[in-house]
């Protein structure tokens, strides 16, 4: 059984290229790494290094079995990282969301379905929120579309309508509903992070200007002081209904205002989340 350590050491001496420079990256004696590299040509049985005057380097034996002491410390710190990570998330439900709005009313359903467990939530990218669900990052993942393949469990969840809000005075608000061509050419207050809309109401409505704010509670406090539109939706209207008293949401009709959400696990937690899916 060959310790850590040893495997550490010669790594070190490997990147560095001496014994002196590997004691330095290690913050140990050079005596000491020299100790462990013979102890290590011991456990081997082979002869790792070509001692020279005042010189002492890996030969191609030595350089083999680092490559080997790398591979296995990669191993070992995978190892930890999936391990932590796997106890994490059953002490945990993490959620990663393409957007702002379903998350707000599943997090209360999370918090009282699992009440033993830390509820979190991350919005990402779809490609990251793939790829955090593939590496145990997420516990479960919202996305606009579903995902359709064996090792996932995916079900429908909410549905988004992407409605504008203005002031009474705006000219729009008599209007029972608006499309993004008549408003193309407006300046919007808008959340920095609203996900998907944001690619949405950019390609529909190349013309206009986007005032973003990082803050949401900011956005709500700069509309209901602005004559500038801004955005809302059905479901942040019933989750923020104080945001929304002095102004008027009339929804976008264009078909890419209406968004489908659908919630997914890998099909090795669906058990352990049938009392979500469930629930919805």
């Amino acid at each position: 059984m060959i310790e850590g350590y040893l495997l550490e050491a010669l790594q070190a001496v490997n990147e560095a290229g001496t014994l002196s420079a590997a004691a330095e990256r290690l913050h140990v004696a050079e005596p000491s790494v020299s100790r462990s590299m013979k102890k290590l040509e011991g456990l081997l049985g082979v002869t790792l290094f070509e001692r020279q005057k005042n010189k002492v380097v890996l030969n191609e034996t030595g350089k083999l079995a680092a490559k080997y002491a790398e591979q296995i410390l990669q191993n070992e710190a995978e190892m930890i990282r999936s391990v932590r990570a796997f106890d994490r998330s059953q002490r945990a439900v993490t959620v990663g969301t393409c957007a702002p709005g379903p998350i707000m009313e599943l997090l209360p359903t999370l918090t009282g379905l699992y009440s033993d467990c830390a509820v979190s939530s991350e919005q990402e990218s779809e490609e990251r929120l793939i790829e955090g669900l593939d590496n145990a990052q997420y516990n479960l993942i919202l996305l606009s579309h579903p995902i359709m393949q064996e090792e996932y469990c995916c079900h429908l969840y909410d549905t988004e309508q992407l409605c504008l809000s203005v002031s009474v005075n705006h000219p729009a608000a008599t209007r029972e509903s608006v499309t993004f061509q008549e408003m193309d050419g407006e300046s919007f207050i808008m959340y920095a992070r609203v996900g998907i809309w944001e690619n949405i109401v950019r390609a529909k409505m190349p013309h206009a200007r986007f005032f973003k704010q990082e803050d949401i509670d900011a956005v709500g406090e700069l509309a209901a002081s602005s004559e500038l539109p801004s955005f809302t939706t059905d479901i942040t209207r019933r989750v923020m209904r104080s945001r929304q008293n002095d102004r008027v949401n009339i929804p976008f009709s264009d078909p890419e205002a209406f968004a489908q959400f659908f919630l997914i696990c890998r099909e090795q937690d669906k058990a352990r989340f049938k009392r979500l899916f469930n629930e919805i």
